[in-house]
């Protein structure tokens, strides 16, 4: 654990650094606008980015940043596509459709490299594998569906044999356990249900060879052809403030109050906490992505049949941006 601290630390110094030394000058020259879309309303899931405003990384690569709230009724992508915006966060496999359907947008770094959709029972139910969901309705409403089939059809298992309900999150409603698995996410909805004091139990698709992206950083292809040192810049002190936020969890709450002071710190401290493992995987660097993870999501989609036009997977990302930071 000691080890694992000092490299992330490392990681932090050497961001800092290479931000410095890439943004010579910056400080004296003004601050270039720039407006990043979000996947949500405010809250800790965009904590790297609430540290590197307040932090100053942003400042220090002569950026001023705006974020514009999302919600259920926002469209995420086409704030980057008309331009109003430059940069926006959405999950990896909105930006496989959007891409195959011809919308010119591009991924730069994954935040979330593991998927925070989890599949969750009250313990007594006694339901810990999907096997087990046999016989049995499973609410997984259109954005959880791709992650339950997949993983389903993974262990062998039809849609035939379990049925699937498109309800609303409701705490009452899980605790009647009418509804016997709840697909929700882990720093959302678990969130909740840990608060309540309920026993669960929770099952990843992730553990059944279901690996999707979620949160995905992504700008235009006229961007990062016209302008690719803002692309670089904006990464830089994104992945920057998301090494500090990992580094300092207990300080997200306070830095999301700050853009919305009615929300609860201390669910705001617990959507940090459990949000950490999709974040700083171990594995790689954070904002970092695999040609594989990419290419076994759009494969996924094709299966479910969500995915039905020609795509190279390929296309819908760049790595050029991540190389070059952490190169540096």
């Amino acid at each position: 654990m000691q080890r694992h601290y000092l490299v992330l630390y490392a990681l932090v110094l050497a961001l800092w650094v290479s931000g410095c030394a890439g943004s010579t000058g910056a400080k004296n020259q003004a601050l270039t606008p720039v407006y990043v879309q979000l996947a949500w309303t405010h809250q800790s899931q965009f904590a790297g980015m609430y540290a590197a405003d307040q932090q100053g990384f942003y400042k220090t690569e002569g950026l001023d940043i705006t974020f514009i709230e999302g919600g259920s009724k926002v469209d995420k992508l086409m704030p980057v596509l008309e331009g109003t915006a430059q940069f926006g966060i959405a999950g990896a496999d909105e930006l496989i459709l959007a891409r195959a359907q011809g919308k010119p947008l591009r991924a730069i770094a994954t935040i979330y490299r593991r998927s925070p959709i989890v599949f969750v029972s009250l313990s007594e139910k006694n339901i810990t594998r999907p096997q087990e969901f046999v016989g049995k309705t499973v609410r997984a409403p259109a954005n959880v569906s791709p992650s339950l089939h997949a993983m389903m059809a993974r262990v062998g298992i039809t849609p035939e044999q379990y049925a699937v309900a498109d309800v609303p999150s409701d705490l009452a409603r899980f605790a009647s356990g009418d509804i016997p698995v709840w697909g929700a996410y882990i720093n959302s909805f678990v969130v909740a249900i840990r608060q309540a004091g309920y026993e669960f139990d929770l099952i990843f698709p992730d553990d059944y060879g279901v690996h999707f992206y979620s949160d995905t950083l992504f700008t235009t292809d006229d961007l990062l052809a016209t302008n690719p040192d803002l692309v670089k810049r904006f990464l830089r002190a994104t992945l920057n403030g998301w090494a500090y936020a990992v580094e300092n969890p207990a300080k997200v709450s306070v830095m999301v109050q700050e853009y919305s002071p009615q929300l609860d710190a201390t669910i705001e401290n617990d959507r940090m906490i459990v949000s950490l493992p999709l974040v700083n995987t171990g594995e790689d660097h954070i904002g970092w992505m695999k040609p594989d993870v990419w290419a076994g999501m759009a494969q996924t989609l094709r299966e479910q049949k969500i995915l039905d036009m020609p795509l190279d997977p390929a296309d819908v990302y760049t790595m050029q941006f991540l190389l070059e930071i952490y190169e540096q």
